[in-house]
Protein backbone atom coordinates (compact mmCIF):
# COMPACT_ATOMS: atom_id res chain seq x y z
CA UNK A 1 0.00 0.00 0.00
CA UNK A 2 1.53 3.59 -1.41
CA UNK A 3 1.70 5.99 1.22
CA UNK A 4 -0.38 8.93 0.38
CA UNK A 5 -0.42 12.75 0.45
CA UNK A 6 1.70 15.93 -0.59
CA UNK A 7 4.36 16.05 2.16
CA UNK A 8 5.51 13.44 4.78
CA UNK A 9 3.62 14.85 7.72
CA UNK A 10 0.24 14.49 5.37
CA UNK A 11 1.55 11.05 4.74
CA UNK A 12 2.26 9.98 7.96
CA UNK A 13 -1.01 11.53 9.14
CA UNK A 14 -2.92 9.97 6.24
CA UNK A 15 -1.15 6.08 7.46
CA UNK A 16 -1.83 6.78 10.99
CA UNK A 17 -5.64 7.72 10.67
CA UNK A 18 -6.74 5.06 8.79
CA UNK A 19 -5.61 2.66 11.61
CA UNK A 20 -6.71 4.19 14.32
CA UNK A 21 -9.22 6.23 13.11
CA UNK A 22 -9.05 9.18 15.97
CA UNK A 23 -7.72 12.40 14.92
CA UNK A 24 -6.82 13.25 18.98
CA UNK A 25 -4.66 10.24 18.69
CA UNK A 26 -3.04 10.33 15.58
CA UNK A 27 -2.15 14.09 16.51
CA UNK A 28 -0.83 13.09 19.77
CA UNK A 29 1.60 10.50 18.35
CA UNK A 30 2.45 12.33 15.87
CA UNK A 31 3.75 15.16 18.00
CA UNK A 32 5.63 12.31 19.86
CA UNK A 33 7.75 11.53 16.47
CA UNK A 34 8.07 14.69 16.02
CA UNK A 35 9.90 15.29 18.92
CA UNK A 36 11.77 12.21 18.68
CA UNK A 37 12.73 11.85 15.17
CA UNK A 38 11.56 15.51 13.52
CA UNK A 39 9.64 12.50 11.17
CA UNK A 40 12.78 11.39 9.21
CA UNK A 41 12.36 8.11 9.23
CA UNK A 42 16.51 7.57 9.17
CA UNK A 43 16.83 10.01 11.82
CA UNK A 44 20.09 8.41 14.02
CA UNK A 45 19.65 9.95 17.06
CA UNK A 46 21.82 13.17 17.20
CA UNK A 47 24.18 12.46 19.99
CA UNK A 48 25.72 8.81 18.11
CA UNK A 49 26.43 10.45 15.24
CA UNK A 50 29.86 11.80 16.11
CA UNK A 51 30.38 8.48 18.72
CA UNK A 52 29.78 6.14 15.82
CA UNK A 53 31.06 8.45 13.26
CA UNK A 54 27.95 8.00 10.69
CA UNK A 55 25.36 10.40 9.22
CA UNK A 56 21.75 9.71 8.77
CA UNK A 57 22.10 8.21 5.72
CA UNK A 58 25.51 6.30 5.79
CA UNK A 59 24.32 4.89 9.00
CA UNK A 60 21.26 3.67 7.29
CA UNK A 61 22.82 2.10 4.26
CA UNK A 62 25.48 0.55 6.44
CA UNK A 63 23.07 -1.47 8.76
CA UNK A 64 20.90 -2.30 5.31
CA UNK A 65 24.26 -3.62 3.47
CA UNK A 66 25.34 -5.31 6.55
CA UNK A 67 28.90 -3.33 6.97
CA UNK A 68 27.54 -2.41 10.49
CA UNK A 69 26.41 -5.04 12.55
CA UNK A 70 25.81 -3.58 15.82
CA UNK A 71 22.70 -1.79 15.00
CA UNK A 72 20.65 -3.60 17.47
CA UNK A 73 23.10 -3.18 20.55
CA UNK A 74 24.59 0.06 19.62
CA UNK A 75 21.86 1.98 21.69
CA UNK A 76 21.40 5.01 19.43
CA UNK A 77 18.05 5.71 19.09
CA UNK A 78 16.41 5.33 15.00
CA UNK A 79 13.91 6.18 13.06
CA UNK A 80 10.93 8.21 13.52
CA UNK A 81 9.88 6.48 16.74
CA UNK A 82 13.77 6.95 17.91
CA UNK A 83 13.96 2.89 18.62
CA UNK A 84 16.77 2.33 20.65
CA UNK A 85 15.88 -0.80 23.39
CA UNK A 86 17.81 -3.23 21.61
CA UNK A 87 14.43 -5.93 21.39
CA UNK A 88 12.56 -3.23 19.61
CA UNK A 89 15.75 -2.43 17.70
CA UNK A 90 16.26 -6.04 16.39
CA UNK A 91 12.40 -6.30 15.56
CA UNK A 92 12.67 -3.41 13.25
CA UNK A 93 15.44 -4.45 11.79
CA UNK A 94 13.80 -8.17 11.40
CA UNK A 95 10.41 -6.54 10.09
CA UNK A 96 12.58 -4.30 7.66
CA UNK A 97 14.34 -7.32 5.97
CA UNK A 98 11.31 -9.52 5.95
CA UNK A 99 9.34 -6.53 4.17
CA UNK A 100 12.50 -6.49 1.66
CA UNK A 101 13.00 -2.68 2.84
CA UNK A 102 15.36 -0.34 4.09
CA UNK A 103 15.57 0.29 7.49
CA UNK A 104 14.96 3.80 6.92
CA UNK A 105 11.68 3.06 4.91
CA UNK A 106 9.00 5.27 6.17
CA UNK A 107 5.83 2.81 5.03
CA UNK A 108 7.99 -0.01 6.56
CA UNK A 109 8.57 2.07 9.80
CA UNK A 110 5.02 3.37 10.30
CA UNK A 111 3.66 -0.39 9.97
CA UNK A 112 5.84 -1.94 12.06
CA UNK A 113 4.98 0.92 14.17
CA UNK A 114 1.36 0.03 14.36
CA UNK A 115 2.35 -4.00 14.33
CA UNK A 116 4.19 -2.65 17.76
CA UNK A 117 1.10 -0.33 19.33
CA UNK A 118 -1.01 -3.80 18.37
CA UNK A 119 0.96 -6.84 19.97
CA UNK A 120 3.10 -5.21 22.57
CA UNK A 121 1.21 -1.58 23.62
CA UNK A 122 -2.06 -2.61 23.15
CA UNK A 123 -3.17 -0.02 26.39
CA UNK A 124 -1.69 2.86 24.13
CA UNK A 125 -3.15 1.78 20.97
CA UNK A 126 -6.48 1.58 22.61
CA UNK A 127 -6.15 5.33 24.40
CA UNK A 128 -5.28 6.53 20.83
CA UNK A 129 -8.54 5.13 19.37
CA UNK A 130 -10.43 6.66 22.10
CA UNK A 131 -8.63 9.81 23.01
CA UNK A 132 -11.08 12.87 23.74
CA UNK A 133 -8.02 15.43 23.73
CA UNK A 134 -4.42 16.02 21.93
CA UNK A 135 -2.76 15.82 25.22
CA UNK A 136 -4.32 12.75 26.41
CA UNK A 137 -3.43 10.99 23.78
CA UNK A 138 0.40 12.35 23.29
CA UNK A 139 0.75 11.33 27.39
CA UNK A 140 0.06 8.29 26.91
CA UNK A 141 2.85 7.66 24.22
CA UNK A 142 5.24 9.60 25.84
CA UNK A 143 4.69 7.81 29.21
CA UNK A 144 4.12 4.53 27.98
CA UNK A 145 5.67 3.89 24.48
CA UNK A 146 8.84 6.42 24.09
CA UNK A 147 9.44 6.49 27.72
CA UNK A 148 12.48 9.07 27.54
CA UNK A 149 14.58 9.70 30.32
CA UNK A 150 12.63 13.06 30.70
CA UNK A 151 8.65 13.00 31.08
CA UNK A 152 8.42 16.20 32.93
CA UNK A 153 5.24 18.71 32.03
CA UNK A 154 7.01 20.87 30.18
CA UNK A 155 8.25 17.74 27.76
CA UNK A 156 4.41 16.64 28.05
CA UNK A 157 3.49 20.40 26.88
CA UNK A 158 5.65 20.14 24.07
CA UNK A 159 4.82 17.15 22.57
Amino acid sequence: MALTGNSIEEKIYNFLYGRIKNAFGVSGLMGNLYAESGLVPANLQNSFEKKLGYTDDTYTTSVDNGDYQNFVHDKAGYGIAQWTYWSRKQNLQKYAQEKGASIGDLEMQLEFLIQELSSSYKSVLNVLKTATSVSQASNAVLLNFEKPANQGSSVQKER
